[in-house]
């Protein structure tokens, strides 16, 4: 095993907590605040999509603040994942290196979004159509947009996969492999929602949000308990 710069355990420990305290505001600005979940049929008119951020205009709009305080949170749990990754990797740590570059990248394709749904609120009384193009393009960005994430993901099967640590002390267990391989392949049916207004391939249909969006938390809450499990076995390790 290749043993990468040493990282506090505890400063890991922390931004792994970090990160999951901004999943759960986001969830909660998503959901509660901006009440965009489920999403709203990509088929509305513009008069019914500007009911959507004129209707609750306060709330919408403090739940979009919510959102883009706490949009970032791939940033410090790919920074712990890289760290991870670097102890395994022999030489220059270059999977390590191409998750980290774009796990943070990636994470401006989670809070831009909200920040176009915030423009969109911020002057209901404009007319539908340019408020319908808000729409459109935020969604659109927020669904269908493919850059960086399987590229992420892709380093993490790697290390799932050729890692000589067990299993059962490693942040990279085999099985977490298979779900990472999973969320990659579902990963591309977002970008079919620019075909398509209704059906499955709507950015409200199943394969361009529902499989990925539950894939996605699925493979989030599992990898944070690895990290956090590993994190305990190095530090009994090294006491």
């Amino acid at each position: 095993m290749h043993q990468g710069p040493n990282a506090s355990v505890g400063g890991q420990r922390f931004m792994i907590w970090l990160a999951i305290a901004g999943a759960a505001l986001f969830a909660f600005a998503y959901i509660a605040m901006i009440r965009f979940f489920p999403p709203p049929p990509a088929d509305l008119p513009a008069d019914q999509v500007a009911l959507l951020y004129s209707a609750h205009n306060v709330r919408f709009r403090i739940g979009v603040i919510l959102g883009l305080i706490s949009g970032g949170f791939l940033v410090p749990i790919s920074i712990v994942i890289s760290v991870q990754m670097a102890r395994l990797e022999k030489g220059v740590p270059i999977w390590a290196i191409l998750q980290g570059v774009t796990g943070a990248i990636g994470s401006i394709f989670i809070w831009l979004p909200v920040l176009v749904w915030g423009v969109a609120a911020f002057s209901p009384d404009r007319p539908p159509e340019l408020t319908l193009i808000f729409h459109e393009f935020s969604w659109l960005f927020y669904i269908t947009t493919l850059a960086l994430f399987p590229m992420q993901l892709l380093g993490i099967i790697y290390l799932c996969f050729s890692k000589d640590e067990p299993d059962n002390v490693s942040a990279f267990p085999r099985w977490l492999g298979y779900l990472t391989a999973w969320q990659l392949v579902q990963s591309f049916g977002g970008p079919m929602a620019v075909l398509f207004k209704t059906g499955l391939f709507s950015w409200n249909g199943l394969l361009p949000f529902w499989i990925p969006f539950s894939l996605f938390f699925a493979w989030f809450a599992a990898i944070c308990w690895t990290l956090l499990r590993a994190l305990r076995c190095q530090k009994a390790a090294g006491a």
